[in-house]
């Protein structure tokens, strides 16, 4: 007689084996429950993690026991997981490297144990060419939830100066991201130098509350605005995406105005039947509908402030 814990479940015409098997021991989240979270979150998840190169945390056992990163495309994928070419920037061969296609895709990785998504910054009909500004902000103990938000506030203020408009999200961890997407215009380079001209003007107008590298020792009670996720491989974590961390919190997307009224938020899949009804009002719905460069014009200017 075959156990329940050994028995597979389809979702949405995905095979989902090991379904009882818990990956967050905290909130007891199962792989079933996983799937089930992905195929429920796909439509407002896949726009922002579709056709891109993804960087993946792995947790087959959970995420109490040895996770590991995955982003390069092996045999025996699930459906709608699939392989696409990138050239290395060492080597110069081209690897493949997994993306997904479909909601199955996101159900498969669940079937994959896959607790968090990391796409790139760029499709991947377009590697050179990234298609979104990404700022994150890794507050050090000490920093309280208001400063963050100010912070995040003042970058928001900081691109809309170069007239871009600009989205927030929480991490599912201490940090915020704020992302604006970006006609597939300009090289990495381009755009990194743009990012990190921006957060070492931040710095030197507030370095004791700023600082652009990770400096371990340096990090109480000052912000690091980490502008590296915008350099070609650099990924951030998804809209939706669980984080394999204690609890399965979920980065998720935020109106501006809630920052103040939410206090730190927390999300989790656990909570799920919580929280759902937000997808009806994704504040990240209209992002794919936003047509907006960053222009020579606001890179100059971003560099003449510095």
């Amino acid at each position: 007689m075959t156990k329940r814990s050994d028995a597979a479940v389809e979702i949405e015409g995905v095979r989902v084996t090991h379904p009882e098997r818990v990956l967050d021991v905290e909130s007891k989240l199962t792989k079933l429950e996983l799937a089930r979270y992905y195929a429920a979150v796909a439509k407002a998840m896949l726009p922002h993690v579709e056709g891109r190169p993804l960087s993946l945390v792995r947790c087959p056992e959970g995420s109490g026991a040895p996770c590991f990163y995955q982003r390069h495309a092996g045999g025996g994928l699930p459906e709608g997981v699939v392989g696409v070419p990138v050239k290395s920037k060492t080597s110069g061969k081209t690897e493949r490297y997994i993306a997904v296609e479909s909601a199955k895709g996101l159900i498969g990785l669940a079937q994959m144990g896959v607790l968090e998504v990391h796409p790139w910054g760029a499709r991947s009909d377009a590697l050179e060419t990234p298609d979104r500004l990404i700022f994150d902000l890794d507050p050090g103990d000490g920093v309280a939830w208001e400063q963050l938000v100010e912070s995040a506030v003042e970058i928001r203020g900081l691109l809309e100066q170069s007239g871009l408009e600009s989205f927030v999200k929480c991490t599912g961890g201490k940090g915020l991201h704020v992302v604006a997407p970006i006609k597939a215009e300009h090289g990495w380079d381009a755009v990194r130098e743009f990012a990190l001209n921006v957060a070492r003007g931040m710095e030197a107008r507030k370095p004791e509350l700023y600082l652009t590298k990770a400096k371990k020792t340096a990090r109480e009670g000052r912000i690091f605005l980490d502008y590296m996720r915008n350099e070609r491989g650099g990924t951030a974590v998804a809209p939706y995406s669980p984080r394999a961390r204690k609890g399965a919190h979920v980065a998720m997307p935020l109106r501006w105005e809630e920052l103040k009224a939410l206090g730190r938020p927390e999300f989790a899949v656990a909570n799920f039947a919580g929280w759902k009804a937000r997808l009806k009002n994704d504040p990240w719905k209209r992002m794919g509908m936003v047509r907006q460069s960053l222009t020579r014009d606001a890179m100059r200017g971003v560099n003449a402030v510095v």
